[in-house]
């Protein structure tokens, strides 16, 4: 069987497919059965070296393959691999279009997508589970029983190469050392820049870590450069370091993390790093949390009616209470708190 899977979504949904590609990996694991994903530009690299995945194909769909007509010369091109199914994480119209055109006689998807009338197969997406869980059960139709599988990533000899190379040059212990990603696509899910130097502060002041190292985007170096000068000189910058599997190498081998509700969260809970995710305008029910054990969420105490805002939170927020009302210190004595539970 060919199974293609369509995940046009963001990093850290890429990231919570694994234990899908795990499941479809077991079931179709004959000589002549082969899986492949779909995925956006953002994607590159999550799937790299997965050794369920033999074909990861890239999808612009807001660049070079924007439009109809490209939508239908991408068809062709799945068309011309045959596939077998397509499962569809993602609750994309496009994607499930895509899927239909490519003539893909088996489509298993969510019965609420937006592309649901696509699909061949429908299953209910139940709120009440993680995100990771609620893709896993898209393998039911295929006979598939659900079970809990850790999310997995691939960094291949260079990247951790590449990691030890900058630990070294740095001279720092990754033992001793925090990881802190302070960006988000959505503004509104980024603790202050203020908060996060607090923290690193009261984490090295106290002895808990002796050095902390900012990950990130291109787009958050302005970030990683305000939080630096508001530290007590032992935070670096890794950004501009390698890629995204590059910063999951370097986040296996430091201590803990911490980072908003966004992809870093989780590429830690896939390395097994210990992570304290902090939630401001997004909420642990819409069950995006790390999914990990070695984990803590921190959302606000305050009783605040504008709360969630949106399924992602919004770009910006004149008051953003959800996130300047939860003290640095109570972020640290979350970090320490795991930090004494893991040793």
């Amino acid at each position: 069987m060919r199974i293609l899977i369509g995940q046009t979504a963001f990093i850290g949904d890429c990231v919570l497919t694994t234990p899908l590609v795990k499941a479809l990996g077991d079931l179709f694991s004959g000589e002549h059965d082969s899986i492949s994903i779909l995925i956006s530009p953002r994607g590159k690299g999550i799937f790299d070296n997965n050794p369920n995945i033999e074909e990861v194909i890239v999808y612009d769909k807001r660049g070079t393959d924007k439009g109809f007509g490209a939508m239908l010369k991408m068809a062709e091109a799945l068309r011309r691999r045959k596939f077998d199914i397509a499962v569809l994480p993602h609750q994309s119209f496009r994607t499930g279009l895509l899927f239909r055109l490519a003539g893909i006689p088996h489509r298993i998807g969510f019965s609420g997508a937006s592309g649901a009338i696509f699909y061949t197969d429908k299953v209910h997406r139940l709120m009440d589970l993680h995100e990771a869980e609620r893709m896993t059960r898209l393998t039911e139709p295929l006979g598939f029983t659900p079970k809990p599988i850790p999310t997995e990533l691939f960094p291949s000899d260079e990247d951790y190469r590449m990691a030890d190379e900058f630990i070294v040059r740095q001279g720092i212990e990754p033992s001793r050392t925090l990881i802190v990603a302070p960006g988000s696509v959505w503004g509104t899910k980024r603790y202050p820049p203020d908060g996060f130097a607090e923290v690193i502060n009261i984490l090295i002041g106290e002895g808990h870590v002796d050095s902390a190292v900012i990950i990130g985007g291109p787009g958050d170096a302005e970030i990683a450069v305000e939080i630096i000068s508001k530290s007590l000189g032992k935070a670096i910058s890794a950004i501009g370091i390698g890629d995204i599997m590059t910063s999951a190498a370097l986040i296996s081998r430091c201590r803990i993390l911490i980072g908003n509700d966004s992809a870093p969260v989780h590429i830690a809970s896939a390395m097994k790093t210990p992570v304290v995710a902090i939630f401001g305008p997004t909420v642990r029910k819409f069950g995006f949390t790390p999914y990990s054990p070695m984990s803590r969420v921190i959302e606000t105490d305050e009783k605040l009616d504008c709360r969630p805002c949106s399924g992602h939170g919004k770009m910006t927020c004149a008051q953003h209470d959800c996130m300047k009302s939860i003290p640095p210190r109570r972020v640290a004595d979350t970090v320490i708190e795991l930090l004494t539970e893991k040793s």
